[in-house]
């Protein structure tokens, strides 16, 4: 459990890492807050990003996250991505997946190289638009695991 949550530290500060450090330049990608699309179905229940999709594409890592407007919340994190095709997540990788049903401790799970597993296939990816499927299993330390499956994206950077 205290591994578990030292993780979850971990996880979210990797996260803020990742936003707050990258340098604007001509190169990189700017996080795009609209005209993407994000789907899931979380434990069997379906769900759609409804309030906004924020997505990014910099240095071989894209980042796609999901909101609607009943505190849910997904995301994905993969990185070294360069092209198409299929990036695991869990054991041995550092790509995460993330699902927020709420603002309680144990409404987060998480699928990382620590616990969980997963898959984000890019079926299509330019430095301008990402469209792809993925499905992850995660923990969280207070409410066990969920199943998160059939998720697609489409995005714009």
């Amino acid at each position: 459990m205290k591994t578990f949550k030292i993780l979850t530290s971990v996880l979210l500060l990797t996260m803020v890492v990742f936003f707050t450090s990258c340098k604007k330049d001509d190169d990189a990608a700017t996080p795009s807050n609209g005209g993407g699309t994000m789907q899931l179905k979380y434990d069997g229940n379906d769900w759609s990003a409804t309030l906004s999709v924020v997505s990014s594409f910099s240095n071989g890592a894209v980042n796609i996250t999901g909101t609607d407007a009943s505190q849910h919340q997904a995301g994905i994190m993969v990185y070294n991505v360069n092209g198409t095709g299929t990036y695991t997540i869990g054991s041995g990788s550092q790509n995460m997946g993330k699902w927020t049903h709420g603002l309680g401790q144990g409404d987060t799970y998480v699928a990382n190289a620590a616990l969980g597993s997963g898959e984000v296939t890019f079926t299509e990816l330019t430095d301008k638009k990402a469209v792809g499927t993925f499905y992850f299993t995660g923990y969280s330390a207070a409410s066990g695991k969920i199943n998160i499956t059939e998720g697609k994206f489409s995005v714009t950077f």
